[in-house]
């Protein structure tokens, strides 16, 4: 009962909010938004600097502890899914598939071990970190990583306000999803086009969404390469940090 005074004076703020912007605009609140934000993205996101500002969205969103994919899932699906789908129905008719931005190939070069790449920091942890807690919640972690799920990491390590590893965090899956981008213009990778579960561990996801192709399981596999090369060094200088800060303690 004591959730329930906090509850109502948010739900009056919010009508009262929603009733105002009505009364202004002659828009209900989520239209605004939908209008002022969406909007303007989905003009831009079907390109690789839409991308780019989409993902980095998404990812400061999660930095604060929100979870980004699904503040950003109706911008996100409403553009790439289409795309994917002429993918889908050009490659059945045998034709090339044309949209190398898709749905598809963002959970393949951009959410590969879970949002932010973080398996390229698992896989980091377990060949150069030397703190036991760190390797702990690696090991933890790889398993679900390799299903895509990384809660354990993100609120274990914590990924979540963190000065060091939060630059990584942000920055890792968009430098992944430009790389996966220029090889697959260059030819080296397939355009992914075809339905892939989003828990389909990553090389295995590459190989079935590039229409069974092994090029798409080496993009993949190199992608895992750069994340964990990204994650490296700010590992490094996060474990020094973690030191310096319990030898003070």
């Amino acid at each position: 009962f004591e959730v329930l005074v906090p509850a109502t004076i948010t739900l009056i703020i919010t009508a009262c909010i929603g009733s105002a912007c009505y009364n202004l605009t002659g828009l209900y609140l989520n239209d605004v938004i939908k209008n002022g934000v969406q909007g303007p993205l989905g003009a831009v996101g079907a390109t690789v600097p839409g991308v780019m500002i989409i993902y980095l969205v998404i990812m400061l969103f999660w930095l604060v502890g929100i979870h980004g994919n699904n503040m950003l899932s109706a911008v996100k699906e409403a553009l790439f899914t289409p795309l994917a789908l002429e993918n889908v129905e050009a490659f059945n008719k045998g034709e090339t598939p044309k949209n190398i931005i898709n749905m598809y190939f963002l959970q393949m070069c951009g959410e590969f071990g879970g949002s932010g790449v973080t398996i390229g920091l698992v896989i980091a942890i377990m060949i150069f970190g030397k703190r036991e807690d760190n390797k702990a919640i690696a090991s933890l972690s790889l398993v679900p990583g390799l299903f895509n799920i990384n809660e354990t990491v993100t609120f274990g390590i914590p990924m979540v306000l963190n000065p060091i590893l939060g630059i990584p965090f942000v920055f890792a899956c968009l430098v992944t999803i430009l790389v996966g981008y220029v090889l697959t213009v260059i030819g080296f990778c397939p355009v992914a086009c075809l339905t892939v579960p989003w828990t389909t561990p990553p090389i295995v996801f590459g190989f079935l969404a590039t229409g069974a192709n092994v090029m798409g399981a080496v993009t993949q596999a190199i992608l895992i390469v750069v994340s964990t090369v990204i994650y490296t060094p700010f590992l490094i200088a996060y474990e020094k940090y973690q030191n310096k800060q319990a030898a003070e303690a």
